[in-house]
Parts: C-alpha cells; sequence; structure tokens
C-alpha cells in the first residue's frame, strides 16, 4: 500500500513537472504569437494609412489635373495644358502600380515607379505593395481594388478628354458648344471620381476599423491565455514551494528525532550500564570478605559473566537505535530467555547487600521486539533494586509473565520503598525527580514508557508507600 501510494504521489509530481513545462512552452508561444499578431497588424495598418495617404494624392491630382484642363479649355494657354499632365499622372503611376501588382507575375520595379509617380511617400512604397501582394485576394481588399479599377477607368476619360481638347486647340479652336460639351463631360468625371474616391478611403477605413477589432480581441485572447498559463504555473511552483517546504520540515523533524533518538541512547545506556556496575561493586565487597579462593574464584566467573551480558546488551541498543526508524522488528522471542538476562545483568547490589530475584513465567513466548522488551524488563527490574528497602528483613522482586484478556502482560513486584501517590502520574516524564530522590536521572522509567507506545503497548503502576510497587506491561499477543 505504502509503495502504491509512493508511485502515486511520483506520478502526480511528473505530471506536474511536465504540466509546468507545457505552460511554460504555451506561455512562450503565447507571447511570440501576440509578437508575430501586433507585428503584422502595425504593418497592415501603416500599409491602410499609407493608401489612405496615396489617395488624398490621388484626389488631390485629379482635381487639379480637372481645373488645369477647364482653364486649357477656356484660355488655350499650352502651360495650363502640361499642368493638366503633370497632375493626371499622378492618377496614371498609380495605375501602372496597381497593374504591375495586379498580374500573375508581379512587377516590383514597375510597381515601385508607378507609385512614385503617383507622390507615394517612398518610405511607405514597400509596405503598400507587400500589402497589395498579402491581400488582393481578400474580399474587402479586393472590394477596394474594384473600386480603384473604376477610378482608374475615369481617370483614363478625363485623360482622354484633356488629348482631345488639346488636338482641337492646335486644329484652330473649339466651338462655344464643344467647350460647353468638354466642360460638362470633366465635371461629370470629377464628380463620379469623387464618389469613388470618397468609397475608397471608407473601403480603407473599414478595414483598418475591422483589424483594430481583430487585433484587440486576438491580443485579448492571447494575454488571457499568458495570464491563465502564468497563473496555472505560479500555482505549480508554489505547490512545488509548498512540497519543498514541507519536505524540508519533515527531513528536520526525522532529524530531530534522530537526534532525540541518540539522546536517549545514550541516556539508555547510561542508564542500564550503572546497574551491572552496581552488581560487580557488590560482588567486590564479597572478595574482600572472602577467603576461600574457590568462592573467589565463582565471584570473578559472576563478574565476568556480567560483563559479557553487559556487552551484549550494549551490542543490542547499537542494533536497537540503528534500526530505529525501520520500525518495530517484530518475530518470535521468549519471555523466559529475556527474564533470565535481565535477572543476570541485575543480580547483586552494593555493599554486597543481595535483593532476591524470582521468575513466574506463565507465558513463554510471544511475537514483539524482543529488544525492546528487554530494555523495558531491565529499566524496571534495576529501578526496583535501586529502590530497595533494606531496613526489610528480605528484599525482593518478582517478575511475572502470563496472558489476560488476549494480552501479554509482563509484571514487575517489588517490597522497595514505594511510590508516593502525587508522584504516580509524572514518573514516566523525562528527567522528572520525586522529593529528595539523587538516586536516579530521571530517565529510566522515561525510556520504559517510549519503548511500551512503540510496541503499542500499556504500562500501569500500582504502589503503597512504605510497602510495595507494581509494574504492569500490557502487550499485544
Amino acid at each position: 500500500m505504502k509503495d502504491r501510494l509512493s508511485d502515486t504521489i511520483a506520478g502526480v509530481r511528473q505530471v506536474l513537472k511536465r504540466m509546468s513545462l507545457l505552460l511554460l512552452v504555451i506561455v512562450a508561444l503565447a507571447s511570440a504569437a501576440i509578437i508575430v499578431v501586433n507585428y503584422y497588424s502595425i504593418r497592415i495598418l501603416s500599409g491602410a494609412r499609407a493608401y489612405i495617404n496615396g489617395e488624398s494624392q490621388y484626389s488631390k491630382g485629379q482635381k487639379d489635373a480637372s481645373a488645369a484642363l477647364t482653364n486649357y479649355i477656356y484660355l488655350g494657354k499650352e502651360s495650363d495644358y502640361k499642368a493638366f499632365l503633370d497632375n493626371i499622372n499622378v492618377n496614371r503611376g498609380d495605375r501602372t502600380a496597381r497593374i504591375a501588382l495586379s498580374s500573375s507575375v508581379v512587377d516590383y520595379n514597375a510597381a515601385r515607379q508607378g507609385f512614385l509617380a503617383g507622390r507615394n511617400h517612398p518610405k511607405d512604397i514597400d509596405v503598400m505593395m507587400w500589402m497589395f501582394v498579402r491581400f488582393k485576394n481578400l474580399a474587402m481588399f479586393k472590394k477596394a481594388i474594384g473600386i480603384w479599377v473604376d477610378g482608374d477607368a475615369l481617370v483614363n476619360d478625363l485623360y482622354q478628354t484633356g488629348i482631345r481638347a488639346h488636338q482641337r486647340v492646335a486644329a484652330g479652336g473649339m466651338s462655344t458648344d464643344e467647350k460647353q460639351q468638354m466642360l460638362v463631360s470633366i465635371s461629370v468625371i470629377s464628380q463620379r471620381l469623387t464618389v469613388k474616391e470618397q468609397a475608397f478611403s471608407e473601403t480603407l477605413g473599414d478595414i483598418s476599423r475591422k483589424i483594430n477589432d481583430y487585433i484587440f480581441i486576438a491580443n485579448v485572447i492571447i494575454i488571457l491565455v499568458i495570464v491563465a498559463s502564468s497563473m496555472a504555473s505560479a500555482g505549480i511552483m508554489i505547490r512545488n514551494l509548498a512540497h519543498s517546504r514541507n519536505k524540508i520540515i519533515e527531513q528536520n523533524n526525522s532529524l530531530q528525532a534522530i537526534n532525540a533518538g541518540l539522546d536517549k541512547f545514550v541516556y539508555n545506556v547510561t542508564h542500564d550500564l550503572r546497574s551491572p556496575v552496581a552488581s560487580l561493586s557488590g560482588l567486590i565487597d564479597l572478595i574482600d570478605d572472602e577467603t576461600d579462593p574457590a568462592q573467589i574464584r565463582l565471584y570473578t566467573r559472576m563478574m565476568k559473566e556480567s560483563l559479557e551480558r553487559q556487552d551484549q546488551f550494549i551490542a543490542e541498543m547499537l542494533a536497537f537505535i540503528k534500526s530505529k526508524h525501520t520500525g518495530v522488528a517484530k518475530q518470535e522471542c521468549s519471555l523466559e530467555t529475556i527474564v533470565d538476562n535481565v535477572i543476570a545483568l541485575n543480580s547483586y547490589k552494593r555493599d554486597g547487600k543481595e535483593v532476591k530475584i524470582y521468575k513466574e513465567i506463565g507465558l513463554t513466548n510471544i511475537e514483539s521486539d524482543a529488544l525492546k522488551i528487554q530494555v523495558i524488563l531491565n529499566n524496571l527490574v534495576s529501578n526496583s533494586i535501586k529502590y530497595s528497602d533494606f531496613k526489610k528483613p528480605e528484599q525482593w522482586i518478582k517478575v511475572r509473565t502470563y496472558k489476560s484478556n488476549a494480552r501479554a502482560v509482563i509484571e514487575v513486584q517489588d517490597n522497595g520503598i514505594g511510590i508516593r501517590e502525587k508522584d504516580r502520574e509524572r514518573i514516566f516524564d523525562k528527567f522528572y525527580l520525586s522529593g529528595d530522590n539523587t538516586r536516579s536521572t530521571g530517565i529510566g522509567l522515561y525510556l520504559v514508557k517510549d519503548a511500551v507506545t512503540q510496541l503499542d503497548g500499556e504500562i500501569e503502576v500500582k504502589s503503597e508507600p512504605g510497602v510495595s510497587s507494581t509494574f504492569l506491561v500490557s502487550l499485544p499477543c
């Protein structure tokens, strides 16, 4: 189950990472899109502006040509005819550019010369040619070109009228009726050209306005995409930062737990080493008073056994702290063996005063963590020895194991000095010392409680000051 959860979390992280990369790509593409859209929109609007400006030159050229031709018909001056030709060539130049750009094979050079003749600004010509070629088949621009074609036809009519007028004046002059007819024709052409010019300008204005609308909509959509993607990417980054923060907190808590475990290990070893030291001290006292070599050898052998067991205990404690973070190592263990080991470690008291330890093994085996049970039992027994009442004729400790309500019970009873009622609720607190107690470090029962908790067990204490104390440890079978 844990592996599946880890795989799921890893999968989610991978998806979030891919989503983050995808969102960054979307933001990059959207940013590129807005740059491209605005570049081409500016280019199109510049082209529309250039055509509108060109239309004003076109209109001015047509009107000036009409005025010059009218003067020529009235006065017959060649200077007026020349002015007519100069001005009408503005319109004819634009016509040349249109034809060059409308061809299946575009003649850019001819188009450029035509636009220059049409008095368009040289810097506008490139964008005008680009816009014409790119959008000449687009419906709205095609409509503008159609108006342009009609206007060029009217310009050609005006040009032909001027040619006829020049021929008639060169041939000897025109009658009053001919002059009147030509003047009427010029007026009609001018009026129709004005209408076409206005329609051309309005069409280009509509194109510009629609382009502005399209650009606005496109920019809004792209910006919304960028904002949404950025917010989503920021959300993922915030989640990743929060995850990293939680990870750091977890690691910090883990390090604190390791440090606490090391502290408890040091305290536990220090606490548990004192019991065999006290036993060794008691044996040394016995040896000092003993004269029988055989008995002395027995005592030294017991000292050696005590040291060997303590060495084994230290090794087991090292294994215990190393496996601290792997959980409880449950396996079949012998309660009798554990009790025997603890009794062997706590056989004697200093000054040669013996505390008798009895055992009643009703439950021999249990599936649990043997090392933690030994830590529990060793601390309880050594505590009972420490608080023995040597004023009594006999000092004893009874260790029992049995089964009660489907749970394993380890009971440690002594006839020591007992525990005052006000101290019972706090004796498992770390570093707690009752009254004028100078024998304890306040860590032993804390370690007992911690080990019991790790084994999902419970511990209960019963005591009558000056009479006895009983510790009941209940563990799952």
